[in-house]
């Protein structure tokens, strides 16, 4: 039987954008994000940062270079989310564990962290580290998951929803739960009308798969145009319709989402850096 990767936590979602602070700004502004780090990463042309919103942490990747990594990525897929990384007790246990799944990893720093291939994991590029990153609100004693960081505003209740848009979402959940050792999440409320989950206490991974539904219009065209990948950013609130009017007073445009009565709300995504990020009551199951 093979090994299981055990996961610690969601070390954060990456996101491609080209205008640095821009995003930022949009982060302070509509969630009084704490940013608690800002670096380099010339080896791929890029300025970095890392905030969280709620209980959910980002890191953003803009270039600095056009004809580097990044860059050339952006230009290729445009601007959206990328990756998430997952918090892992051991990289070199978790390296064994991959390579004898037959996932064939793309980036390697010994001892910092790894990514592996989207197309050996149903779409999702994974960074795996060990890494507890200092000055993250996360590891203060005060941290308080159900709250978050900052003022908190817009009444994050909990941690992300990472969505996938695939195929076959039961087939991806399977693989999922076969490399983690973990479970179906079946009372999960998807944000879609097929959706598989599997709960990571601080974060949730969905997969979703369209079907024929007019709603599912933007899923079928997600799938057909980029292929299996990071869809879209879900953070749960307390009150929906408190979070949008707070958004609306804070200058942020929003849409409504979701299908039947699964009630979401999409901010604009020239607002928040070309990655689709959106709101629900009740994300967690």
């Amino acid at each position: 039987m093979a090994r299981t990767l055990e996961v610690l936590r969601h070390g954060h979602v990456n996101q491609f954008c080209s205008d640095y602070d821009a995003l930022l700004d949009f982060y302070r502004g509509t969630f009084d994000s704490p940013v608690f780090m800002e670096f380099g990463t010339p080896q791929f042309g890029a300025r970095n940062a890392l905030y969280v919103a709620g209980a959910a942490c980002f890191e953003v990747f803009s270039p600095t270079d056009p004809d580097q990594a990044i860059g050339a990525w952006i230009a290729r897929f445009g601007e959206r989310w990328h990756s998430l990384e997952w918090t892992v007790p051991s990289l070199e246990e978790a390296i064994a564990i991959v390579e004898e799944r037959g996932i064939r990893i793309t980036d390697h720093v010994p001892g910092e962290y790894i990514f592996v291939h989207p197309r050996d994991c149903h779409g999702l590029s994974l960074e795996l580290t060990t890494h507890f990153f200092e000055h993250d609100p996360r590891g203060e004693a005060d941290w308080d998951p159900a709250i978050g960081a900052g003022t908190n505003p817009v009444g994050i209740s909990g941690g992300p929803t990472v969505t996938l848009c695939v195929p076959d979402a039961a087939a991806s959940a399977a693989w999922m739960c076969d490399l983690t050792g973990r479970s179906v999440a079946t009372a999960h409320v998807g944000t879609a009308r097929v959706s598989s989950a599997i709960d990571f206490d601080d974060h949730i991974v969905e997969f979703v798969s369209p079907t024929d539904a007019p709603e599912d219009a933007g899923l079928a065209q997600a799938l057909a145009s980029r292929g299996a990948s990071i869809y879209a950013v879900t953070l749960p609130v307390r009150s929906l319709d408190a979070a949008a009017l707070e958004l609306a007073a804070r200058g942020v445009r929003t849409t409504p989402a979701g299908w039947d009565q699964h009630r979401l709300i999409a901010i604009d995504q020239a607002q928040s850096g070309g990655a689709l990020l959106r709101l629900r009551e009740a994300a967690r199951i």
